[in-house]
């Protein structure tokens, strides 16, 4: 009774799936799909020192250029997005390492001194104005002490 109770379960569920319990010869292109699909998967997997993200990306455009029913094809799409911007942003990385570098290994130069004296003599001229408009006007209060009162 129990075996032909979970018989029952078993070949409901299955057709409820839309699948059968005799396996169905699998699709040549499907299973090429899929097995691009993995081989992308596994590029891109921080872990596998021997991935690159443009073979990443070269399996996952094969992928998704495959005919036929797609699995994984909204995963792909994703993962083939996400490896393009990864990439990306590694070249723009690379380019402030570079600048950094060339920045920090670029000899500091003084201000140009031509440019340093003007900006001195003229910030001494200034001062000397201010003293002389101090000193005139230090005249005028000793004048005006002076002066008798009528």
């Amino acid at each position: 009774m129990k075996r032909a109770f979970v018989a029952v379960l078993l070949l409901s569920t299955a057709c409820l799936h839309g699948t059968s319990l005799i396996q169905r010869k699998p699709d040549p292109a499907e299973t090429r799909a899929d097995s691009l699909y993995w081989n992308a998967v596994g590029n891109l997997d921080p872990a596998n020192k021997n991935g690159t993200l443009d073979a990443g990306i070269a399996s996952l455009d094969a992928y998704l250029a495959s005919p036929g029913k797609l699995r994984h094809a909204e995963e792909a799409s994703v993962l083939r997005s996400l490896a393009r911007n990864a990439q990306q942003l590694a070249r723009v990385e690379a380019t402030l390492q570079t600048k950094v570098a060339a920045a920090e290994t670029k000899p500091r130069t003084e201000p140009d001194t031509k440019t340093r004296d003007e900006d001195m003599v003229k910030e001494i001229q200034r001062l000397k104005d201010e003293l002389a408009k101090a000193n005139e006007e230090l005249e005028r209060i000793k004048k005006r002490l002076a002066a008798p009162k009528p």
